[in-house]
């Protein structure tokens, strides 16, 4: 019986947390016959973020609690910290764009997001919807195709759409679905409480808030068969970054050379090496990352491996430059399967090992762009795997 009472307290702490970090005005605001808290959609209730928002407060027949007509840019609800709950409204895309909602905000820079692809081939298309963590200002959307899905989306007309958070664990219900449209085996950001926003171009309206509403989700994230596989090469050593020569291949002497400036890194879900986490989203000037892990081998062989990454990536083994490769989003041509996105179906090729101790490394520019552009504002890190690990030892 003692889960059941875990379940219960957790489920009370989350409503009280929610209900005392609502402002008076919101926590007075109508009740569902739910018990949610139903949101005004009026100006006394959000707040424009930044400079880009271009948002109107509208109130119309058959939207007694009002509407947000948000044509660019972001609002965001007044004074609320969520952490647990049900979050449920209704959201009618404007454009052709990527409207949604970020939930858990602790500030511009980090938080969790859910959103639309709001184009007319959405309902067939395998990204229709999709969540992404949003972290020190990265926005990693190309980092995790595992949380994108074809959905019943109406492009261009109202969606109700339902988000059940719990701890680590969400799923999303678009419309009609009885079953989760999406289900998210771990939320990936930073946070595990903050505030909500509305992203446009979107009309957003019948907002309701239920704290500790979980549908009875478990908050423990679903068992990570990838990232445990142990094929995959899991720890490695970050050095710091070098300037990018754009357009120049990097140089095995060019790596960082003082042994104490490398410190440890370990992959994470998916057995990706989550280089957002190491950094900050900045206008600096583009660089390059460096990362060494080691095996040994008990012969003189060539071994298969597999390699996710996002933007270019060079490959040393043992100081000889092995092969390198783009997966650029933008051009078109230079996207790998799948999409553009990281993955370890990105790209496999045969390395030299010699009996003994090699050292792997890599030399990595991430960027959606193919050019010289400021530091990327999207998916950093890369994956790694090998084929057959019969006669190999790698760190763990």
């Amino acid at each position: 019986m003692s889960r059941p009472r875990a379940s219960l307290h957790f489920t009370l702490f989350s409503f009280i947390t929610l209900c005392l970090s609502l402002p008076a005005s919101v926590s007075g605001a109508r009740r569902d016959a739910k018990a949610g808290q139903v949101i005004s959609m009026t100006a006394n209730y959000w707040h424009p973020v930044g400079e880009k928002a271009d948002v109107q407060y509208v109130m119309k027949e058959g939207f007694p609690d009002g509407m947000i007509v948000l044509k660019s840019g972001d609002v965001a609800l007044n004074d609320l910290s969520f952490r647990d709950g049900t979050l449920e409204f209704d959201m009618k895309p404007l454009a052709q764009d990527i409207p949604g909602m970020r939930f858990r905000q602790r500030d511009s820079k980090n938080g969790e997001e859910f959103y639309i692809r709001s184009f007319p081939d959405c309902r067939a298309e395998d990204d229709c919807i999709q969540y992404s963590p949003v972290i020190s200002g990265f926005m990693l959307w190309n980092v995790y195709p595992q949380y994108q899905r074809r959905a019943p989306v109406v492009f261009n007309g109202w969606n109700h759409i339902r988000l059940v958070i719990s701890g680590k664990r969400m799923n999303v219900f678009i419309n009609d679905s009885v079953q989760p449209t999406l289900a998210v085996g771990e939320l990936l950001g930073n946070t595990q409480q903050g505030g909500l926003e509305l992203h446009g171009p979107a009309a957003f309206a019948n907002l309701v808030v239920t704290p500790g509403k979980t549908d009875g989700l478990s908050p423990v994230p679903l068992p990570d068969s990838t990232g445990s596989d142990m094929n995959i090469v899991h720890d490695w050593l970050l050095g710091p970054l070098t300037s990018l020569r754009y357009g120049s291949t990097p140089r095995y002497a060019e790596s960082p050379q003082d042994p104490r400036a490398w410190k440890p890194i370990r992959s994470e879900r998916f057995g990706i090496v989550n280089l957002n986490r190491q950094f900050n989203a900045s206008n600096e000037a583009a660089a390059l990352s460096w990362l060494k892990t080691s095996v040994d081998s008990d012969r003189d062989q060539q071994q298969q491996v597999s390699l996710g990454w996002i933007g270019h990536a060079w490959v040393f083994v043992n100081g000889s430059l092995i092969t390198s490769g783009k997966n650029f989003y933008y051009p078109e041509s230079e996207r790998r399967s799948p999409d553009g996105r990281l993955s370890l179906q990105n790209g496999s090729f045969m390395i030299p090992l010699h009996r003994g101790h090699n050292e792997i490394m890599i030399a990595l520019y991430s960027s959606v762009h193919d050019d010289a552009r400021s530091r990327t504002a999207y998916g950093w890190g890369f994956a790694m795997r090998y084929e057959d690990m019969r006669g190999l030892a790698v760190p763990r």
